[in-house]
């Protein structure tokens, strides 16, 4: 039985806002607020606005499923159980119940059975009455919309099997178009379409082949036009060279001609300017014997000026002999002042001293005042949430720092402002935003020495190259389908770029020729765990599970096993010098490999730690820094740590602050900083020669953090892939 159609409360409380005080409620008032068939449409509309956005995409889905409209254009319910529903929406059956809940709660019986009535997936849902179709515009128009869609399919359907039975050709345009943008516009699922016709699979096929035939059709008429646009253009050239020919020939005989008239006037001209020059040759022999005159006389005034200066030079050299008398006499009384004010002197430069080093004394508190009230500053500045006030009191921290000699390095200074400017642009201010999404966990990060890109991939298969300068990605440029990538490495002249996954393949791509087909390196027997290319560029070492290492030449593709192990290696890294290969177990061993004959030893042997990172110091290769996950006894995970080993006096260095697990360690090319990225989600920064200062620490990343380090002139960057899940 039907559900009655109940009015809703707000009709009577909009027809009490419509009078006024004491005014009799009267049908003119009941005409005012758009009567009942309005009033109902916009209590639907009240419910459909509580919902956010998801909710409303599933109530879209909700009553075109529980509604139908006939080919006479009449619309009636169609009772649907809600699991149906929840797979028609792609979302839990949860989900849908908190919306059908919206629009059968107490005061609103838009669909039934009652709020009474408990719901789970077998429960029919269906609209209490079929006028609810007429008086909703909202739904009116989804009906009409799931009318026309079910439609196309049909048509499409019906193709297909005529097709199948060869009593049809494939479509074309209009009709293959019009399929088209409905396929693009409706995205039909196989759920969605067996509710009109089973055949969804024959369907799409024979949409996709008449698409591609009917692009083949067109290829093949632009090569066809590109042909006898090809012969008409070889025609026009040879006629254009017999044309060119021709106009050569006639301009060679006019420019001969214009030339020996040239040169008949040219001739004319020599002859008037040789007389004119013979002419000025008799006026400049006139007017040289004058000049020559004049200058006998003034040879003869330069001889009597001559007599005056020796003159004046004699009595110069006489003055200077007296000066130089009296400078002598000044000489010797300054030493007679000099010898009586010794001791005056030595005095005030006791006081100066003293008077310096005072000055000193309070310019060095000074500045460590200034220095403690510039971390104050900036420490205040992170409990601030007013932005601007933020940004202020953390640029104010930052000038008294600069200002007074702070360190380069200081963390105080750097969670200062970099959270200001999270607090003025976004948390997300510095993120790169990829095409379309990554689908699930990003594992892998490159990162050129030499321009602003960098390459990155994850659990999806594709990988994606952008800029960390403008913060812009491209459209990734290869997808590999059905294995998850785990590391990435960029040749050191920049030119090659190596993928490893869980495949046991390696794929090496030329960047030179983007669009060509990587070249497949087989040889291990399990998932990739590190790669890197020897100084040198000759080539570039992989380690696998299957607890091998390869040599492997980037531009040949052929590949060698160099060394087996009875472990495998997390991560490794090889020294600036190319001798040396460091290992990681997560068995707790540090190993070294003489890269020449492919000895090794174990360095360090951890029980309690899990090995998880190393590197080997770009400047002092025997400094080899290595990340730990530091195990409790109940195999709890209690810290991790990251430790720096000299491999010649065996010392090891401690640098703490990790609670989990520290998965990527790196130096910058100087060497001067080491960087450390851990499975607690946190990323810290070291001087290296000054470890006992607190590390610069960023955590407010969403993810667990592989990083690299880029560094150009004075200036470094650090290059974080966040392996989070998109939506």
């Amino acid at each position: 039985p039907r559900a009655p159609m109940t009015a809703p409360s707000g009709i009577c409380a909009d027809m009490r806002f419509s009078k006024e005080p004491g005014e009799p409620m009267d049908l003119r008032h009941y005409n005012s607020i758009g009567q009942i068939s309005q009033a109902l449409s916009l209590h639907a509309n009240e419910a459909f606005d509580e919902l956010n956005s998801q909710e409303k995409g599933i109530t879209e889905v909700l009553f075109k499923a529980i509604t139908e409209k006939s080919d006479k254009s009449q619309g009636t319910r169609r009772p649907t159980k809600i699991g149906v529903i929840a797979e028609l929406a792609e979302v839990p059956e949860k989900q849908v119940i908190d919306v059908i809940e919206k629009f059968r709660e107490a005061g609103r019986s838009f669909l039934m059975p009652s709020y009474s009535v408990a719901l789970n997936s077998e429960s029919i849902i269906e609209i209490s009455h079929e006028s609810l179709m007429r008086i909703w515009t909202r739904l009116s128009t989804w009906v009409d919309e799931e009318f026309e869609s079910a439609r196309m399919y049909k048509r499409v359907s019906d193709a297909s099997a005529m097709y199948q039975i060869g009593k049809t050709s494939l479509w074309r345009p209009p009709d293959l178009q019009l399929a088209l943008n409905w396929q693009k516009k409706q995205n039909p699922t196989r759920p969605w379409a067996q509710r009109y016709d089973i055949a969804f699979e024959r369907a799409i096929v024979f949409l996709d082949t008449s698409r591609i035939t009917f692009e083949a059709e067109l290829k093949n008429q632009e090569m066809l036009q590109r042909r006898m646009l090809r012969r008409a253009r070889v025609t026009n050239i040879v006629l254009g060279i017999a044309l060119l020919v021709s106009i050569g020939f006639f301009f060679y005989g006019l420019i001969n001609n214009i030339r020996m008239k040239k040169e008949q006037q040219s001739a004319i001209i020599a002859r008037d300017i040789a007389q004119q020059q013979t002419k000025l040759a008799v006026e400049q022999k006139i007017k040289a014997d004058e000049a020559t005159k004049i200058a006998q006389d003034k040879t003869r005034e330069l001889e009597a000026k001559e007599v005056e200066l020796l003159r004046a030079l004699n009595d110069t050299r006489l003055a200077k002999d007296y000066a130089l008398a009296q400078a002598k006499e000044a000489i010797r009384q300054e030493k007679l002042a000099l010898a009586s004010s010794e001791k005056e002197k030595a005095a005030n430069e006791v006081a100066q001293i003293q008077t310096s080093k005072a000055n000193e004394n309070f310019e060095r508190a000074n500045s460590l005042y200034y220095l403690t009230v510039a971390q104050s500053l900036e420490a205040k500045s992170e409990g601030i949430d007013e932005q601007q006030l933020a940004g202020l009191t953390s640029m104010q921290g930052y000038l008294f720092h600069t200002k007074y000699g702070g360190k380069q390095y200081d963390p105080y200074v750097f969670r200062g402002l970099y959270y200001s400017l999270a607090k003025l642009s976004g948390y997300n201010y510095n993120a790169v935003k990829v095409p379309g999404g990554f689908k699930n966990k990003m594992f892998a990060l490159a990162v050129s020495q030499t321009t602003d890109k960098f390459f990155t991939t994850g659990n999806d298969g594709r990988i994606m190259q952008g800029n960390f300068i403008d913060l812009t990605s491209q459209t990734p440029f290869y997808e590999n389908k059905g294995h998850t990538n785990r590391v990435l490495a960029l040749s050191i002249n920049e030119k090659h770029l190596v993928n490893g996954s869980d495949s046991s393949q390696l794929e090496i791509f030329n960047l030179e020729s983007p669009t060509k087909e990587p070249v497949i390196v087989k040889g291990h027997r399990g998932s990739i765990s590190d790669i890197k290319f020897l100084p040198d560029n000759s080539g570039f070492i992989s380690a696998s599970t299957d607890r091998t290492l390869r040599f492997t030449d980037q531009v040949t593709g052929k590949s060698k096993m160099i060394l087996t192990l009875p472990y495998d290696l997390k991560s490794i890294d090889i020294s600036s010098d190319g001798e040396w290969i460091a290992g990681a177990s997560t068995s707790g061993k540090l190993v070294l490999i003489n890269a020449k004959d492919y000895s090794y030893k174990e360095i360090a042997d951890e029980p309690s730690t899990r090995i998880l990172s190393v590197a080997f110091h770009p400047t002092k290769s025997n400094l080899i820094a290595y990340g730990v996950e530091v195990i409790g006894e109940n195999r709890n995970v209690t810290r991790g740590v990251v430790k720096i080993l000299d491999k010649f006096t065996q010392k090891i260095k401690e640098l703490s602050g990790h609670k989990a697990g520290v998965t990527d360690i790196e130096f910058s090319p100087d060497g001067k900083l080491l960087a450390s990225a851990g499975l607690d989600r946190k990323l810290q920064m070291w001087v290296v020669d000054h470890e006992e200062d607190l590390p610069i620490v960023m955590d407010n990343n969403n993810g667990n953090v592989p990083g690299e380090f880029h560094c150009r002139h004075s200036t470094c960057y650090s290059i974080m892939s966040y392996c989070i899940t998109s939506h």
